[in-house]
């Protein structure tokens, strides 16, 4: 019916400030305690029925299972909130102001539960031995398999510094390769992007032969347009081949065939140079 048939503990009757100890034995009708108040004096015996259990249980407003677990804690003596009261052959147990339970005990010739308690002890006692008995089997099992887990994990950690080492050292050599592939890649990159200075002027284009010859040939013609310029002006300063003198008229001392000189007078709109002529030669 709960954790094991027998419990026991010890408590105080808050009605004589005294330590009184109770025996409870879990039975699937109900429970049965036994009470004993001190040495000298005869146990007394009780039982609570499964009647009696869900009254309680619903006045609590709990199943009968919630209220059987609250009875087995409350009964253990480990909740200090629950006060035990016994009186007048009745044990009542609370917590607060709430009473949890109730038994109506009697006062029995102690020859008469002593062995019934006692062989209860005794069977209670097999029974524990045999938990133990299985419990230390149970723990030496799961040491065993602890051991081993433990000697497999340092296997496993062994083997993975083992495998950690040779990926590394591979790992090292793929790393060096990649970065020396990348100085290459990036000098080659830094090579074409900057030329040297030198490599600048001793480059050959397809383009030099023709480039050259066009450039002589735009400076020949540079050349040319600057002389004929050059003859226009010297020709434009000259003054003309024939032209009319600006004075209408004017007079010339001429020598006659006897040498005598004579003046005559000449019209200007007459008399024009040709080319060939010039001013001494008339004049001479």
């Amino acid at each position: 019916m709960g954790e094991s048939d027998i419990s026991t503990c010890c408590v105080i009757n808050k009605h004589e400030n005294q330590l009184m100890t109770l025996f409870i034995e879990w039975l699937d009708t109900g429970l049965k305690i036994a009470i004993f108040p001190d040495s000298d004096s005869s146990p007394f015996i009780g039982e609570m029925g499964l009647e009696e259990i869900d009254n309680f249980a619903k006045e609590l407003s709990k199943t009968r299972i919630e209220y059987l677990s609250g009875t087995r804690e409350a009964l253990s003596g480990r909740d200090e909130s629950v006060q035990f009261f016994f009186k007048d052959s009745k044990l009542r147990w609370k917590r607060g102001t709430w009473n949890q339970g109730l038994i109506g005990v009697k006062s029995t010739p102690s020859a008469q539960v002593f062995p019934d308690i006692l062989k209860k002890f005794v069977l209670r006692n097999r029974q524990l031995e045999s938990s133990v008995e299985r419990l230390e089997t149970e723990v030496r099992e799961v040491k065993t398999s602890r051991q081993r887990v433990e000697e497999k994990l340092e296997e496993t950690v062994t083997l993975k510094n083992e495998m950690e080492k040779d990926l590394y050292s591979k790992f090292i050599i793929v790393l060096n390769l990649k970065k020396a592939k990348i100085r290459e890649l990036q000098s080659k990159t830094r090579d074409k992007a900057e030329p040297k200075d030198e490599e600048v002027f001793q480059a050959q284009t397809d383009d030099s032969d023709a480039s050259e010859k066009e450039t002589t040939k735009h400076e020949q013609k540079s050349n040319n347009v600057s002389t004929s310029r050059y003859s226009n002006s010297a020709t434009n300063s000259r003054p003309s081949t024939s032209r009319k003198r600006d004075s209408d008229s004017f007079a010339l001392d001429l020598p006659d065939d006897s040498g005598t000189s004579t003046k005559k007078s000449v019209n200007s709109s007459r008399l024009t140079f040709t080319s060939d002529e010039s001013d001494e030669d008339f004049f001479s």
